[in-house]
Protein backbone atom coordinates (compact mmCIF):
# COMPACT_ATOMS: atom_id res chain seq x y z
CA UNK A 1 0.00 0.00 0.00
CA UNK A 2 1.24 3.49 -0.86
CA UNK A 3 -0.02 6.74 0.65
CA UNK A 4 -0.11 10.26 -0.75
CA UNK A 5 -1.35 13.71 0.22
CA UNK A 6 -2.79 16.05 -2.41
CA UNK A 7 -4.50 19.36 -2.91
CA UNK A 8 -7.85 18.51 -4.46
CA UNK A 9 -9.28 20.31 -7.48
CA UNK A 10 -12.38 19.49 -9.46
CA UNK A 11 -12.90 20.06 -13.19
CA UNK A 12 -15.91 19.87 -15.46
CA UNK A 13 -16.55 16.41 -16.78
CA UNK A 14 -19.37 13.90 -16.79
CA UNK A 15 -16.91 11.02 -16.67
CA UNK A 16 -15.58 9.39 -13.50
CA UNK A 17 -12.00 10.45 -14.00
CA UNK A 18 -9.11 10.91 -11.58
CA UNK A 19 -6.08 12.76 -12.96
CA UNK A 20 -2.85 12.20 -11.03
CA UNK A 21 0.61 13.77 -11.32
CA UNK A 22 2.71 11.94 -13.90
CA UNK A 23 5.45 10.95 -11.44
CA UNK A 24 2.99 8.98 -9.23
CA UNK A 25 1.08 7.39 -12.10
CA UNK A 26 2.81 3.98 -11.66
CA UNK A 27 1.17 3.66 -8.23
CA UNK A 28 -2.29 4.53 -9.62
CA UNK A 29 -2.33 2.96 -13.06
CA UNK A 30 -4.13 -0.23 -11.97
CA UNK A 31 -6.82 1.61 -9.99
CA UNK A 32 -10.39 0.86 -11.06
CA UNK A 33 -12.43 1.89 -8.00
CA UNK A 34 -12.33 4.80 -5.58
CA UNK A 35 -13.84 4.71 -2.07
CA UNK A 36 -14.78 7.46 0.37
CA UNK A 37 -16.75 6.48 3.46
CA UNK A 38 -19.23 3.85 2.32
CA UNK A 39 -19.46 5.43 -1.14
CA UNK A 40 -17.68 3.81 -4.06
CA UNK A 41 -17.37 4.48 -7.79
CA UNK A 42 -15.67 2.97 -10.82
CA UNK A 43 -13.01 5.27 -12.26
CA UNK A 44 -10.63 5.95 -15.10
CA UNK A 45 -7.07 7.08 -14.29
CA UNK A 46 -5.31 9.77 -16.33
CA UNK A 47 -2.14 11.83 -15.78
CA UNK A 48 -1.16 15.51 -15.80
CA UNK A 49 2.18 17.31 -15.81
CA UNK A 50 1.23 20.33 -13.73
CA UNK A 51 1.91 20.74 -10.00
CA UNK A 52 2.99 17.44 -8.48
CA UNK A 53 0.78 17.87 -5.39
CA UNK A 54 -2.59 18.35 -7.15
CA UNK A 55 -5.19 15.64 -7.71
CA UNK A 56 -7.89 16.47 -10.25
CA UNK A 57 -11.28 14.78 -9.86
CA UNK A 58 -14.22 15.29 -12.21
CA UNK A 59 -17.20 17.24 -10.88
CA UNK A 60 -19.52 14.26 -11.34
CA UNK A 61 -17.22 12.12 -9.21
CA UNK A 62 -16.95 14.85 -6.57
CA UNK A 63 -20.75 14.86 -6.36
CA UNK A 64 -21.07 11.07 -6.24
CA UNK A 65 -18.52 10.74 -3.42
CA UNK A 66 -19.66 13.91 -1.65
CA UNK A 67 -16.22 15.52 -1.61
CA UNK A 68 -17.61 19.07 -1.68
CA UNK A 69 -15.82 20.25 1.50
CA UNK A 70 -12.42 18.72 0.83
CA UNK A 71 -9.49 20.95 -0.14
CA UNK A 72 -6.64 18.64 0.81
CA UNK A 73 -6.92 14.91 1.03
CA UNK A 74 -5.03 11.80 2.05
CA UNK A 75 -5.02 9.02 -0.49
CA UNK A 76 -4.14 5.34 -0.10
CA UNK A 77 -3.57 3.07 -3.10
CA UNK A 78 -3.50 -0.72 -3.18
CA UNK A 79 -3.77 -2.54 -6.51
CA UNK A 80 -7.09 -1.68 -8.13
CA UNK A 81 -8.43 0.37 -5.17
CA UNK A 82 -8.02 3.99 -4.10
CA UNK A 83 -9.15 4.97 -0.61
CA UNK A 84 -9.68 8.68 0.03
CA UNK A 85 -9.29 10.39 3.40
CA UNK A 86 -10.19 7.79 6.05
CA UNK A 87 -13.19 8.84 8.14
CA UNK A 88 -13.97 7.82 11.70
CA UNK A 89 -17.56 8.36 12.70
CA UNK A 90 -18.26 8.79 16.42
CA UNK A 91 -21.88 7.89 17.12
CA UNK A 92 -23.05 9.61 20.28
CA UNK A 93 -25.75 11.77 21.89
CA UNK A 94 -26.00 14.85 24.10
CA UNK A 95 -25.34 17.53 21.48
CA UNK A 96 -25.59 21.11 22.80
CA UNK A 97 -26.36 24.45 21.15
CA UNK A 98 -23.37 26.01 22.94
CA UNK A 99 -20.57 26.21 20.35
CA UNK A 100 -17.89 26.06 23.06
CA UNK A 101 -19.44 22.96 24.68
CA UNK A 102 -20.86 21.21 21.64
CA UNK A 103 -20.90 17.84 23.41
CA UNK A 104 -21.30 18.89 27.03
CA UNK A 105 -18.69 17.83 29.56
CA UNK A 106 -17.12 15.43 27.03
CA UNK A 107 -16.25 18.29 24.66
CA UNK A 108 -12.57 18.74 25.68
CA UNK A 109 -11.83 15.03 25.28
CA UNK A 110 -13.58 14.87 21.91
CA UNK A 111 -11.64 17.94 20.76
CA UNK A 112 -8.38 16.24 21.71
CA UNK A 113 -9.55 13.09 19.97
CA UNK A 114 -10.32 14.94 16.72
CA UNK A 115 -6.92 16.65 16.74
CA UNK A 116 -5.23 13.31 17.33
CA UNK A 117 -7.17 11.87 14.40
CA UNK A 118 -5.92 14.66 12.14
CA UNK A 119 -2.33 13.73 12.98
CA UNK A 120 -3.15 10.17 11.87
CA UNK A 121 -4.67 11.32 8.58
CA UNK A 122 -8.31 10.92 9.65
CA UNK A 123 -11.31 13.20 9.59
CA UNK A 124 -13.58 12.66 12.60
CA UNK A 125 -17.31 13.33 12.42
CA UNK A 126 -19.40 13.32 15.60
CA UNK A 127 -23.03 12.54 14.94
CA UNK A 128 -26.30 11.18 16.28
CA UNK A 129 -29.35 9.62 14.70
CA UNK A 130 -30.74 13.08 13.89
CA UNK A 131 -27.77 13.92 11.65
CA UNK A 132 -28.22 11.07 9.16
CA UNK A 133 -29.66 11.57 5.68
CA UNK A 134 -30.64 8.07 4.61
CA UNK A 135 -31.66 9.09 1.09
CA UNK A 136 -28.19 10.13 -0.03
CA UNK A 137 -26.24 8.18 2.62
CA UNK A 138 -24.61 11.23 4.19
CA UNK A 139 -24.17 12.64 7.68
CA UNK A 140 -24.44 16.34 8.52
CA UNK A 141 -22.56 16.25 11.79
CA UNK A 142 -19.96 18.06 13.85
CA UNK A 143 -16.28 18.35 13.02
CA UNK A 144 -13.63 19.98 15.22
CA UNK A 145 -11.19 21.80 12.96
CA UNK A 146 -8.93 24.84 13.30
CA UNK A 147 -9.91 25.24 16.94
CA UNK A 148 -13.67 25.36 16.47
CA UNK A 149 -16.71 23.14 15.94
CA UNK A 150 -18.21 23.22 12.47
CA UNK A 151 -21.16 21.59 10.72
CA UNK A 152 -20.06 19.48 7.76
CA UNK A 153 -21.63 16.90 5.49
CA UNK A 154 -19.74 13.67 4.83
CA UNK A 155 -20.65 10.30 3.38
CA UNK A 156 -21.50 7.75 6.04
CA UNK A 157 -18.09 6.61 7.40
CA UNK A 158 -16.98 3.05 6.76
CA UNK A 159 -15.83 2.72 10.40
CA UNK A 160 -17.97 3.93 13.33
CA UNK A 161 -16.98 4.13 17.00
CA UNK A 162 -19.91 3.74 19.41
CA UNK A 163 -19.70 6.33 22.22
CA UNK A 164 -23.36 6.51 23.29
CA UNK A 165 -23.06 8.01 26.81
CA UNK A 166 -25.37 5.76 28.84
CA UNK A 167 -27.75 2.81 28.79
CA UNK A 168 -30.93 4.89 28.97
CA UNK A 169 -30.02 6.87 25.86
CA UNK A 170 -28.89 3.69 24.10
CA UNK A 171 -32.44 2.30 24.21
CA UNK A 172 -34.03 5.37 22.63
CA UNK A 173 -36.03 3.94 19.67
CA UNK A 174 -34.47 6.33 17.13
CA UNK A 175 -30.96 5.44 18.29
CA UNK A 176 -31.68 1.72 18.13
CA UNK A 177 -33.13 2.08 14.62
CA UNK A 178 -30.20 4.17 13.34
CA UNK A 179 -27.68 1.79 14.84
CA UNK A 180 -29.31 -1.24 13.25
CA UNK A 181 -29.41 0.36 9.81
CA UNK A 182 -25.84 1.68 10.00
CA UNK A 183 -24.45 -1.68 11.05
CA UNK A 184 -25.67 -3.16 7.77
CA UNK A 185 -23.20 -1.00 5.81
CA UNK A 186 -20.34 -0.17 8.20
CA UNK A 187 -17.78 -1.58 10.59
CA UNK A 188 -19.16 -0.67 14.01
CA UNK A 189 -17.00 -1.21 17.07
CA UNK A 190 -17.76 -1.25 20.79
CA UNK A 191 -21.45 -1.71 20.25
CA UNK A 192 -23.56 -1.35 23.38
CA UNK A 193 -22.89 -1.71 27.09
CA UNK A 194 -21.93 -4.92 28.83
CA UNK A 195 -24.36 -6.95 30.90
CA UNK A 196 -22.51 -7.84 34.13
CA UNK A 197 -23.87 -11.37 34.30
CA UNK A 198 -23.34 -12.14 30.62
CA UNK A 199 -19.74 -10.92 30.95
CA UNK A 200 -19.21 -13.05 34.05
CA UNK A 201 -20.76 -16.09 32.39
CA UNK A 202 -18.53 -15.71 29.32
CA UNK A 203 -15.37 -15.36 31.41
CA UNK A 204 -16.09 -18.10 33.95
CA UNK A 205 -16.14 -20.53 31.02
CA UNK A 206 -12.69 -19.37 29.89
CA UNK A 207 -10.05 -21.32 31.77
CA UNK A 208 -7.34 -18.69 31.49
CA UNK A 209 -9.35 -15.99 33.27
CA UNK A 210 -11.90 -17.82 35.47
CA UNK A 211 -9.55 -17.54 38.49
CA UNK A 212 -9.81 -13.71 38.33
CA UNK A 213 -13.56 -13.67 39.04
CA UNK A 214 -15.06 -13.33 42.53
CA UNK A 215 -17.89 -15.76 43.40
CA UNK A 216 -21.03 -14.34 41.77
CA UNK A 217 -24.71 -15.25 42.10
CA UNK A 218 -27.34 -14.19 39.56
CA UNK A 219 -30.89 -13.33 40.74
CA UNK A 220 -29.95 -14.24 44.34
CA UNK A 221 -32.68 -15.56 46.63
CA UNK A 222 -33.21 -14.46 50.24
CA UNK A 223 -31.61 -17.71 51.40
CA UNK A 224 -28.58 -17.11 49.19
CA UNK A 225 -28.14 -13.55 50.47
CA UNK A 226 -28.38 -14.86 54.03
CA UNK A 227 -25.81 -17.57 53.32
CA UNK A 228 -23.40 -15.11 51.69
CA UNK A 229 -23.69 -12.64 54.58
CA UNK A 230 -23.09 -15.43 57.11
CA UNK A 231 -20.00 -16.55 55.20
CA UNK A 232 -18.46 -13.27 54.03
CA UNK A 233 -20.01 -10.71 56.43
CA UNK A 234 -20.07 -8.08 53.66
CA UNK A 235 -21.45 -8.35 50.11
CA UNK A 236 -22.22 -6.15 47.12
CA UNK A 237 -25.53 -6.37 45.27
CA UNK A 238 -25.31 -4.89 41.78
CA UNK A 239 -27.76 -4.42 38.89
CA UNK A 240 -26.57 -6.41 35.87
CA UNK A 241 -27.15 -3.39 33.60
CA UNK A 242 -25.54 -0.83 35.91
CA UNK A 243 -22.49 1.32 35.20
CA UNK A 244 -20.39 3.96 36.97
CA UNK A 245 -21.43 2.57 40.35
CA UNK A 246 -25.13 3.30 39.83
CA UNK A 247 -27.47 1.04 41.78
CA UNK A 248 -24.77 -0.76 43.80
CA UNK A 249 -25.66 -1.57 47.41
CA UNK A 250 -23.26 -2.83 50.05
CA UNK A 251 -24.77 -5.00 52.78
CA UNK A 252 -22.77 -5.75 55.93
CA UNK A 253 -23.20 -7.66 59.16
CA UNK A 254 -21.19 -5.97 61.91
CA UNK A 255 -19.67 -8.11 64.63
CA UNK A 256 -20.44 -5.56 67.33
CA UNK A 257 -24.15 -5.37 66.56
CA UNK A 258 -26.99 -7.50 65.38
CA UNK A 259 -28.77 -6.71 62.14
CA UNK A 260 -27.66 -5.55 58.73
CA UNK A 261 -26.31 -2.25 57.48
CA UNK A 262 -27.10 -1.30 53.87
CA UNK A 263 -25.12 1.48 52.22
CA UNK A 264 -25.92 3.01 48.82
CA UNK A 265 -26.22 6.31 46.95
CA UNK A 266 -29.41 8.24 46.33
CA UNK A 267 -28.35 10.51 43.46
CA UNK A 268 -24.93 11.54 44.84
CA UNK A 269 -25.94 11.44 48.50
CA UNK A 270 -24.61 8.54 50.54
CA UNK A 271 -27.28 6.74 52.57
CA UNK A 272 -26.90 4.30 55.50
CA UNK A 273 -29.84 2.15 56.57
CA UNK A 274 -29.87 -0.42 59.40
CA UNK A 275 -32.24 -3.37 59.63
CA UNK A 276 -32.79 -5.97 62.30
CA UNK A 277 -34.01 -8.60 59.84
CA UNK A 278 -32.93 -9.48 56.33
CA UNK A 279 -36.61 -9.59 55.28
CA UNK A 280 -36.94 -5.91 56.20
CA UNK A 281 -33.88 -4.96 54.21
CA UNK A 282 -34.91 -6.86 51.09
CA UNK A 283 -38.47 -5.57 51.20
CA UNK A 284 -37.40 -1.93 51.43
CA UNK A 285 -34.31 -1.98 49.22
CA UNK A 286 -35.52 -4.44 46.58
CA UNK A 287 -39.33 -4.17 46.54
CA UNK A 288 -39.48 -5.81 43.11
CA UNK A 289 -37.16 -8.63 44.11
CA UNK A 290 -33.58 -9.41 43.13
CA UNK A 291 -34.21 -10.47 39.56
CA UNK A 292 -31.72 -8.58 37.40
CA UNK A 293 -29.10 -8.32 40.17
CA UNK A 294 -25.90 -10.14 41.03
CA UNK A 295 -24.42 -10.62 44.48
CA UNK A 296 -20.67 -10.79 45.18
CA UNK A 297 -18.66 -10.97 48.41
CA UNK A 298 -16.56 -7.98 49.37
CA UNK A 299 -12.90 -8.77 48.68
CA UNK A 300 -10.48 -7.55 51.42
CA UNK A 301 -8.31 -5.32 49.23
CA UNK A 302 -4.78 -4.23 49.84
CA UNK A 303 -4.78 -0.81 51.46
CA UNK A 304 -2.59 2.27 51.33
CA UNK A 305 -2.90 5.13 53.79
CA UNK A 306 -5.62 3.10 55.53
CA UNK A 307 -7.80 3.21 52.42
CA UNK A 308 -8.59 0.21 50.21
CA UNK A 309 -7.69 0.73 46.57
CA UNK A 310 -8.44 -0.78 43.21
CA UNK A 311 -7.11 -0.20 39.72
CA UNK A 312 -8.54 1.09 36.48
CA UNK A 313 -6.92 -0.45 33.41
CA UNK A 314 -7.56 0.63 29.82
CA UNK A 315 -6.85 -1.74 26.93
CA UNK A 316 -7.07 -0.91 23.22
CA UNK A 317 -6.68 -2.62 19.87
CA UNK A 318 -3.97 -1.32 17.53
CA UNK A 319 -3.65 -1.29 13.74
CA UNK A 320 -2.49 -4.91 13.82
CA UNK A 321 -5.73 -5.95 15.54
CA UNK A 322 -3.78 -6.71 18.73
CA UNK A 323 -4.57 -5.70 22.30
CA UNK A 324 -2.33 -3.34 24.24
CA UNK A 325 -2.65 -1.93 27.76
CA UNK A 326 -2.68 1.85 27.38
CA UNK A 327 -3.23 3.11 30.94
CA UNK A 328 -3.18 1.85 34.52
CA UNK A 329 -4.11 4.01 37.49
CA UNK A 330 -4.88 3.44 41.14
CA UNK A 331 -8.22 4.51 42.60
CA UNK A 332 -8.92 5.27 46.25
CA UNK A 333 -12.41 5.36 47.67
CA UNK A 334 -13.45 8.64 49.26
CA UNK A 335 -13.75 8.63 53.02
CA UNK A 336 -16.53 6.20 53.89
CA UNK A 337 -17.40 5.84 50.21
CA UNK A 338 -19.06 2.78 48.76
CA UNK A 339 -16.95 2.68 45.58
CA UNK A 340 -13.79 4.26 44.16
CA UNK A 341 -15.66 6.17 41.44
CA UNK A 342 -14.21 9.68 41.14
CA UNK A 343 -17.66 11.32 41.04
CA UNK A 344 -18.37 9.74 44.43
CA UNK A 345 -15.29 11.23 46.08
CA UNK A 346 -12.70 8.73 44.85
CA UNK A 347 -9.25 9.86 43.71
CA UNK A 348 -6.85 8.78 40.94
CA UNK A 349 -3.13 8.20 41.27
CA UNK A 350 -0.33 6.77 39.15
CA UNK A 351 1.41 3.65 40.42
CA UNK A 352 4.64 5.63 40.77
CA UNK A 353 2.96 8.05 43.18
CA UNK A 354 2.20 5.25 45.63
CA UNK A 355 4.82 2.54 45.23
CA UNK A 356 8.57 2.23 44.82
CA UNK A 357 9.93 1.21 41.41
CA UNK A 358 10.06 -2.51 42.12
CA UNK A 359 6.52 -2.78 43.52
CA UNK A 360 5.14 -0.46 40.85
CA UNK A 361 6.59 -2.64 38.08
CA UNK A 362 5.35 -5.80 39.77
CA UNK A 363 1.79 -4.46 40.04
CA UNK A 364 1.88 -3.15 36.46
CA UNK A 365 2.96 -6.53 35.07
CA UNK A 366 0.28 -8.38 37.07
CA UNK A 367 -2.48 -6.06 35.88
CA UNK A 368 -1.21 -5.89 32.31
CA UNK A 369 -1.13 -9.68 32.05
CA UNK A 370 -4.63 -9.98 33.53
CA UNK A 371 -6.10 -7.23 31.35
CA UNK A 372 -4.71 -8.72 28.15
CA UNK A 373 -6.05 -12.18 29.04
CA UNK A 374 -9.53 -10.79 29.75
CA UNK A 375 -9.48 -8.56 26.64
CA UNK A 376 -8.69 -11.51 24.39
CA UNK A 377 -11.34 -13.66 26.08
CA UNK A 378 -14.09 -11.04 25.69
CA UNK A 379 -12.99 -10.29 22.15
CA UNK A 380 -13.24 -13.99 21.29
CA UNK A 381 -16.77 -14.18 22.72
CA UNK A 382 -18.01 -10.92 21.19
CA UNK A 383 -20.31 -11.03 18.17
CA UNK A 384 -19.09 -7.60 16.98
CA UNK A 385 -15.70 -5.84 16.96
CA UNK A 386 -14.23 -4.57 20.22
CA UNK A 387 -11.50 -1.95 20.09
CA UNK A 388 -11.46 -0.59 23.62
CA UNK A 389 -12.12 -1.91 27.12
CA UNK A 390 -11.92 -0.56 30.65
CA UNK A 391 -11.41 -2.82 33.66
CA UNK A 392 -11.70 -2.42 37.41
CA UNK A 393 -9.27 -4.78 39.11
CA UNK A 394 -8.45 -5.29 42.75
CA UNK A 395 -5.45 -6.87 44.44
CA UNK A 396 -6.18 -8.50 47.77
CA UNK A 397 -4.00 -8.64 50.88
CA UNK A 398 -2.37 -11.83 49.61
CA UNK A 399 -1.48 -10.32 46.23
CA UNK A 400 -4.16 -12.08 44.18
CA UNK A 401 -5.71 -10.14 41.29
CA UNK A 402 -9.51 -9.93 41.05
CA UNK A 403 -11.63 -8.59 38.19
CA UNK A 404 -14.57 -6.53 39.46
CA UNK A 405 -15.90 -5.04 36.23
CA UNK A 406 -15.35 -4.89 32.49
CA UNK A 407 -16.65 -1.86 30.62
CA UNK A 408 -17.10 -1.42 26.88
CA UNK A 409 -17.33 2.36 27.25
CA UNK A 410 -14.56 3.35 29.68
CA UNK A 411 -14.96 6.86 31.06
CA UNK A 412 -12.59 9.76 30.76
CA UNK A 413 -11.98 10.50 34.46
CA UNK A 414 -8.33 9.44 34.25
CA UNK A 415 -7.60 12.51 32.09
CA UNK A 416 -8.21 14.65 35.17
CA UNK A 417 -4.79 13.49 36.39
CA UNK A 418 -1.82 15.50 35.00
CA UNK A 419 0.17 12.36 34.14
CA UNK A 420 -2.64 10.99 31.97
CA UNK A 421 -3.35 14.40 30.45
CA UNK A 422 0.17 14.16 29.00
CA UNK A 423 -0.65 10.69 27.64
CA UNK A 424 -4.08 11.69 26.33
CA UNK A 425 -3.09 12.02 22.68
CA UNK A 426 -1.37 8.63 22.74
CA UNK A 427 -4.36 6.89 24.34
CA UNK A 428 -6.84 8.62 22.04
CA UNK A 429 -4.87 7.53 18.98
CA UNK A 430 -6.01 3.94 19.38
CA UNK A 431 -9.52 4.27 17.92
CA UNK A 432 -7.82 5.58 14.76
CA UNK A 433 -5.18 2.88 14.79
CA UNK A 434 -7.92 0.26 15.11
CA UNK A 435 -9.94 1.94 12.34
CA UNK A 436 -6.82 1.83 10.17
CA UNK A 437 -6.84 -1.97 10.56
CA UNK A 438 -10.29 -2.09 8.93
CA UNK A 439 -9.35 0.32 6.15
CA UNK A 440 -6.25 -1.71 5.33
CA UNK A 441 -8.41 -4.85 5.24
CA UNK A 442 -10.83 -3.06 2.91
CA UNK A 443 -8.02 -2.17 0.50
CA UNK A 444 -6.75 -5.74 0.57
CA UNK A 445 -10.11 -7.18 -0.55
Amino acid sequence: MESFHFHLQSYRSHKNRVIVPKQVYPAFKQAQTIKYGIKQASIEIMTHQKDDDILYISEDLVTQLHLVHQRTISCFVQGSHILLQPLLGVFTAGFQQDETQALGERTPVFESMAMTGQSYGFDTIFFGYQHINWDNQTIHGLVFSDGEWKDYTFPIPYVIYDRIPNRKVEHHPSIEEAKQKLQEHTIWFNSGFFNKWKTYDQLIQTGQVAHLLPPTVLHPSKDKITEMLDTHKSIYIKPIHGSKGTGIKKCTIHAESTGIECMYYDQDKKVHQRYQQIDQMLKQQFPNGLYGYIAQPEIPLKSKRSSPMDYRVHANKNENNEWEVTAICTKFAGKGSLTTHVKRGGSLHTLDELFDDKESQNIYKKLERSALLVSKALDHKSSSPLGELGFDFGIDEEGKVWLFEANSKPGYALYDHPAFQKEQSMILSYPYRYAKHFYLSLLAE
